[in-house]
């Protein structure tokens, strides 16, 4: 959904930053075919509107298009650690004020998930851009408000899906590469590299120069579906570390394990000793 054309000014740092409103009331009022429960709707959950363009929503809609699932009244993020899962919990009642539950995933016991059930936070997400329902099967692009949005907005929904998505390795120990790879059925895969392309464009504005997306393998589900990944990446070598940097620096990830390789490849790499000519 396109932002509406009304702001919010805040001091930051004595600049003012200009946020967009992304959902007003009569927006939101919009989506019930029950004008009367639309209404009741509206007043039991009033404080949320104006809902205004921020870093803390750019990020849960970034988790979503990672890790996360949204549904009809149902809003989960799933993470390989507990922490993880009561960071979105806590994201969530932060901007919300809604609590959601914790819980090991019923499939998977290595696995966290947080619930939020709620009808209205799902409507809410939705028109903010977060993909709805079965990702690989629906098209999404970036939300346009993150895409005109500041630095802050953008340097956080990068982050959270580089969290989610993405991966850090060192390629025998000359060259850092830093990929994000997702997956999509194949009629969708047109779909898919726009989606990459814009995540490449914000990236380029941090000063980190990317591959083009490329192919990379496929996944038979249990329903014979076939999902194809794309994926691109940015790398750092010796003789030039710039791209990797302004990540680490501009960006960065705050899953520790992903931040810590980061650095701990970056201090290898500075302090390997250059190779003398023969």
């Amino acid at each position: 959904m396109p932002p509406l054309l009304s702001f919010k000014y805040y001091n930051d740092k004595n600049m003012y930053v200009k946020n967009e409103i992304v959902i007003n009331s009569n927006t939101y009022l919009s989506t019930f075919k029950n004008h009367k429960l639309g209404l009741l709707s509206l007043k039991k959950y009033k404080n949320w509107f104006p809902l205004y363009s921020t870093p803390a929503l750019g990020g849960i809609v970034a988790d979503i298009t990672g890790d996360g699932h949204l549904g009809r009244g149902l809003v989960q993020f799933i993470a390989k650690n507990k922490y993880e899962a009561i960071r979105f919990k806590n994201e969530i009642k932060k901007l919300f004020s809604l609590e959601g539950k914790i819980r090991r995933s019923p499939s998977n016991k290595n696995v966290w998930e947080c619930l939020i059930g709620n009808n209205a936070l799902a409507k809410i997400l939705r028109l903010s851009g977060a993909p709805f329902g079965e990702k690989v099967m629906n098209k999404f692009y970036v939300p346009i408000w993150i895409l005109n949005g500041n630095e802050k907005i953008k340097k956080r929904y990068l982050q959270r899906l580089f969290d989610c998505e993405g991966t850090v390795f060192f390629q025998n120990k000359k060259r850092i590469r830093i990929k994000i790879k997702l997956n999509k059925s194949l009629k969708l895969i047109k779909n898919h590299r726009i989606f990459l392309n814009q995540i490449k464009t914000i990236l380029s504005e941090f000063d980190i120069k990317t591959t083009k997306p490329t192919m990379a393998g496929f996944t038979k589900r249990k329903d014979n579906i076939t999902t194809f990944g794309l994926e691109f990446e940015f790398y750092g070598t010796k003789k030039n570390l710039l791209s990797v940097i302004n990540f680490q620096k501009r960006i960065n990830f705050e899953n520790k394990i992903k931040r810590e390789k980061l650095n701990k490849y970056i201090n290898v790499l500075k302090n390997t000793p250059k190779l003398m000519p023969s």
